[in-house]
C-alpha cells in the first residue's frame, strides 16, 4: 500500500496555512478526533466508550460531519472508536470514509484495536498495544496479542505506528515493550492513561512517570524510533506545558461536535493529570517548538 508524496506546491500552500491560521492566529481548530462508533469488540480496562450507546450515522451524515469539521479549520483527521473497523453503512466502511477525506484533509489516520486485516488506506494507521503478551491481554480483556502482532507484520501501510498507553499496570516493562514493538511497527507513539476514575488504580504517579520518561528519551536517543518529540516528552513529565484547547474537535458517533478538551462531555477535567501527547505535540508545535513541529511532520507527512 503506497501513498503518493505531496507535490512541492501542496507542502507550500499547508505551510503556509499552517502559519497563517495557527502560529499567528489562534482561534480555529486543527486537529479533529471522529469517534464513529462507541461499539468495541474488547472491554479494555482503560476505555470507557465502550459501555457508551450512541445512535451512529449513515454514510453521507457521516461524510456531512467530516466536511464541517474541514470547515471549521481543521486539516489533520483521526478516525477513532471504540472500534472503529466495526462501523458500517451497508456496504460502505470506515475505508470509504477515509478516501473521502483524504480529498480534503493534509492527513487523514485511523487508531484501531489491531484484531482485524490493518489495510485501512488512511495517511496513518496507529495500532495500540499496552503491553507485551500477557499484558497486554490483561488489559484488553481478551487473548489478542498474538493476533494483533500478526496482523502488523502482515500489513504494508506504509506509517503502520503502534501507539502505546502507559499506566500502572504496564509501567514497568515499558522498555522492554518499545524496544520489541521497534522491530514491528515503522514507529511508536506513547501517551499517559488519564484516570476518568479519579479513584482509578491505573494512573502512573509523576515520580515514576518522570523515570519512565527519561529511560523512553535515552531509547529515542539509542535509535528506538519513538515518534514524540524530545519537547513533548519533557513537557510530560511534570505536566509543564499549556495546552491550547481551541485547537481541537471532536466529533462523536451521534454527529455532534465540540471543540476544546479530548474529555469534556466525557470525564471530569483535571489538566495536573493530563497525558494526552497528541494534545501536547499540537499545543507545542503551534507556539512554534521547532521539535515539536519536525514531530508532527514526520508523524503525518514524511
Amino acid at each position: 500500500m503506497r501513498q503518493p508524496h505531496p507535490t512541492p506546491g501542496l507542502w507550500i500552500r499547508q505551510a503556509a496555512y499552517i502559519t497563517q491560521n495557527y502560529l499567528f492566529s489562534r482561534q480555529k481548530p486543527f486537529l479533529a478526533s471522529f469517534k464513529l462508533t462507541y461499539r468495541c469488540n474488547l472491554r479494555c480496562q482503560q476505555c470507557p466508550f465502550f459501555s457508551m450507546q450512541s445512535e451512529e450515522l449513515t454514510f453521507d451524515e457521516a461524510c456531512g460531519i467530516i466536511d464541517q469539521l474541514y470547515a471549521r479549520g481543521n486539516r489533520l483527521l483521526m478516525f477513532e472508536g471504540g472500534e472503529p473497523l466495526l462501523w458500517r453503512d451497508g456496504e460502505k466502511r470506515v475505508h470509504d470514509l477515509v478516501v473521502y477525506a483524504r480529498e480534503r484533509f493534509f492527513s487523514v489516520g485511523v487508531t484501531t484495536n489491531g484484531t482485524r486485516p490493518l489495510d485501512v488506506p488512511s495517511d496513518v494507521l496507529w495500532v495500540s498495544v499496552d503491553g507485551l503478551r500477557d499484558t497486554h491481554n490483561r488489559l484488553r480483556g481478551a487473548p489478542v496479542f498474538d493476533q494483533v502482532i500478526h496482523n502488523a507484520r502482515a500489513s504494508r501501510h506504509p506509517r503502520l505506528y503502534a501507539h502505546v498507553t502507559v499506566n500502572s499496570v504496564n509501567a514497568e516493562e515499558i522498555p522492554e515493550l518499545l524496544n520489541f514493538l521497534n522491530d514491528v511497527f515503522r514507529g511508536i507513539t506513547l501517551q499517559f492513561y488519564y484516570p476518568y476514575d479519579h479513584k482509578d488504580d491505573l494512573f502512573l504517579d509523576f515520580d515514576w512517570r518522570e523515570n519512565l520518561l527519561e529511560e523512553v528519551i535515552r531509547l529515542k536517543r539509542t535509535g528506538v524510533n519513538i515518534l514524540n518529540s524530545y519537547a513533548a516528552l519533557h513537557a510530560l513529565r511534570r505536566n509543564d506545558w499549556v495546552c491550547r484547547d481551541t485547537l481541537i474537535d471532536n466529533a462523536n458517533p451521534d454527529g455532534s461536535l465540540q471543540q476544546g478538551c479530548y474529555l469534556k462531555d466525557r470525564a471530569d477535567i483535571d489538566c495536573s493529570r493530563c497525558g494526552f501527547s497528541p494534545h501536547t505535540e499540537v499545543s507545542l508545535a503551534c507556539r512554534g517548538n521547532p521539535q515539536a513541529i519536525m514531530a508532527g511532520y514526520r508523524i503525518f507527512f514524511q
